[in-house]
């Protein structure tokens, strides 16, 4: 197939054709093709979402929030391991994997839990888990925090070097609850003692940075970082808005700091929803954690409509850098080589997030009434997945990470 049309490429935007089977196979100017309107991006990769499923099935599952991800322009998603059962052994993993190959509408990994009970053996489990040919992303995300998953500065220490590890740089000692809003009790001094205690013992990515402090912090060391769209456009003053739905991990902060985090975005190296879907009963009792697979990327092109960040810098954020610090082959940029997962938006079209309207089982947003763009069009490793609200595959077209 050849697509034709504005495209970004290397940064810039380009008028050209770009042709494509699985893989981009070529991207020329003189390249004559079908016309597109709108601009051609690189689909998403969203390095953290919550797809529930299994026992948590209520909230999410890996069908619903993979195809909420689509509608959203997110080619391949990494799930997170903190699920019920978690994924603490090569069984557990092996058993979601397989889910995922049946169901996923896109691309699927999976991280290792790392817990207290299992530190000893991870070298070994991860060793059972890639003899099956299953590319693991990351260990993690690993709770420093109140969690029944919290692992020691100790035996993080212990493992580190082992794999790529990801953390939840939240400090026990400094969280006191989870009342709504729960703000008032998990203070920015929490996130930002543990990320330095962590950067003075080794490399991680650190998940969803909320303040200012400590992407310097991180930007310093040689470790990474990504930053969520709550984070960067809500805040403790959304709180009688969202009305008792306040609450995620780590919290939001004030609006000074929301202001900041997005003015320095260029410091952080990826954008990730941590999408993580309860029920609206569940929000009530004060339950953390914000849907947004499907509204990130739309999220972030109204800003670059806006001209309040650049074209360039989102989508290094949720393509190519995610596909480098993750050592996701193929994945990335728009490149002769890489897997030819494109999304494609038209500007002119710009619309207010309905929770109703979108696509994960929760039903409802943070972002409501936000300005948003969508894409018109996402194609999955070369094939056309979606065209105007309307899916053209199969759940189980997704495909797992593998060698």
């Amino acid at each position: 197939m050849i697509l034709r049309g504005k495209i970004l490429y290397h940064g810039e935007i380009v008028e050209a054709g770009i042709e494509f089977e699985e893989r981009i196979l070529q991207i020329r100017k003189e390249l004559d093709g079908k016309n597109v309107r709108g601009i051609i991006l690189p689909a998403a990769i969203d390095v953290h979402v919550h797809f529930r499923d299994f026992k948590e099935k209520h909230k999410e599952t890996i069908e619903t929030g993979s195809l909420s991800a689509l509608h959203g322009g997110v080619c391949l998603a990494v799930d997170q391991p903190n699920c019920n059962p978690a994924i603490t052994d090569a069984d557990a993993y092996l058993e979601r994997v397989k889910r995922a190959e049946k169901k996923s509408y896109i691309d699927y990994g999976l991280n290792v839990a790392l817990t207290e009970e299992n530190a000893e053996k991870i070298g070994v489990i991860l060793k059972k888990i890639e003899e099956k040919g299953y590319v693991i992303p990351a260990v993690g995300e690993v709770f420093l925090q109140h969690s029944t998953m919290q692992v020691s500065y100790e035996t993080l220490k212990k493992v580190a070097g082992i794999h790529r590890i990801t953390v939840h740089a939240e400090d026990a000692e400094l969280v006191k609850c989870n009342d709504i809003p729960n703000f008032d009790c998990r203070p920015p001094e929490a996130e930002i003692k543990a990320v330095k205690k962590c950067v003075e013992m080794d490399s991680f990515h650190f998940c969803h940075i909320s303040t200012v402090e400590s992407v310097e912090l991180i930007g310093s060391s040689s470790s990474t970082a990504e930053v969520t769209p709550h984070h960067l456009l809500l805040s403790i003053a959304d709180a009688e808005r969202l009305n008792g739905f306040v609450n995620v991990n780590p919290p939001l902060r004030s609006k000074e700091n929301a202001i900041a985090l997005l003015e320095n975005i260029a410091a952080v190296d990826i954008i990730a929803s941590d999408h993580a879907p309860h029920t609206p009963e569940e929000k009530k009792e004060g339950v953390p954690g914000f849907p947004g697979v499907e509204t990130m990327y739309p999220l972030m092109l109204a800003l670059v409509r806006k001209g309040v960040v650049g074209i360039k810098t989102v989508t290094e954020r949720l393509s190519t850098n995610p596909a480098a610090i993750f050592g996701l082959r193929g994945y990335g940029g728009i490149e002769v080589g890489n897997y030819a997962n494109l999304a494609i938006f038209d500007f002119s079209k710009v619309e207010k997030i309905r929770g109703s309207t979108l696509h994960s089982m929760a039903g409802w947003t943070p972002y409501e009434g936000f300005e948003a763009i969508f894409p018109s069009q996402v194609y999955v490793r070369g094939v056309k997945a979606l065209e105007g609200g309307e899916v053209l595959i199969e759940p189980g077209f997704g495909r797992t990470l593998r060698e």
